[in-house]
């Protein structure tokens, strides 16, 4: 990749108000590592999940432009999954950051030459710093900074990350919580790469269990989450369904729309 390319440079399907990456696992890591390191230094890289609650909340205005203005924008979730195919996708997989957090420090660290920093923003007091010892043993990174989530004054913090060096942010404040955040503090953050996380630090620290593999492989893993979590996530999943449903038709839509645009004009056929 040279190093003007960018985010946009990738193939992208519409999910309603949403551009998300047709790119497979693999391809995804790359694109956010590479993307961030030509970006140093430069602009923060902003890389954001669209799950079910983002398709809840695709009326949403503030929530909307602050997905739009990512950089990289990839779906986590069957139902995203299910509307991007749908729409035209042809090689997207499901990208849980609980899977490509630890797999994009790898990539940052290869292309970086020497181990990523971190900083860690998220969670209840103390969490993020339990998560980030776990981090620091089991990836071949630093962990430079480590925040809770719940301030009333981000002044103090937004100085501390200023003040501090590091290669990537991971935000944890949940969804849409942690998007809000990024979009409203983006011109007050360093040139870094901002990677939001949901949950991510309680799965780290074992105080929240990922689905048997059988159930993350067969799309079933958010059976596994409302078990856990049924009063928190029950409505989540539900109208997410509803969700799924009513923007079948937009996808289809886009998916002709797509097929019409690159349909060869006159005078190019053969």
């Amino acid at each position: 990749m040279s190093p003007e390319a960018s985010g946009s440079d990738y193939r992208t399907v519409s999910v309603g108000p949403f551009r998300l990456l047709d790119l497979d696992k693999p391809a995804l890591v790359a694109a956010i590592a590479d993307t961030a390191v030509a970006q140093h230094g430069t602009k923060p890289t902003v890389a954001f999940a669209c799950h079910v609650g983002g398709l809840n909340l695709r009326h949403d205005h503030a929530f909307v432009s602050a997905m739009q203005r990512a950089d990289l924008a990839y779906a986590d979730g069957v139902s995203v999954i299910a509307l991007m195919k749908l729409a035209g996708a042809k090689s997207v997989e499901r990208h849980p950051t609980t899977d490509l957090g630890w797999e994009t420090f790898a990539a940052l660290t290869e292309r970086l030459g020497r181990p990523a920093r971190v900083a860690l923003l998220g969670g209840p007091e103390g969490l993020a710093a339990r998560a980030g010892e776990v981090i620091a043993k089991e990836a071949d990174v630093e962990v430079v900074l480590v925040e809770h989530g719940y301030h009333s004054d981000w002044a103090p913090v937004l100085e501390r990350l200023g003040k501090t060096e590091f290669d990537v942010l991971v935000v944890g404040l949940g969804m849409p919580a942690e998007a809000l955040w990024t979009a409203k503090h983006l011109d007050e953050l360093p040139n870094a790469l901002v990677l939001t996380c949901g949950g991510w630090f309680g799965y780290i620290v074992g105080e929240e269990k990922r689905a048997p593999e059988w159930m993350r492989k067969s799309g079933l893993e958010w059976m596994a989450r409302i078990a856990q979590s049924p009063g928190r996530l029950w409505k989540r999943y539900a109208t997410g369904a509803l969700s799924t449903v009513a923007m079948v038709p937009t996808a289809m839509r886009g998916r002709r729309d797509d097929s019409r645009a690159t349909q060869p004009g006159p005078g190019h056929g053969f």
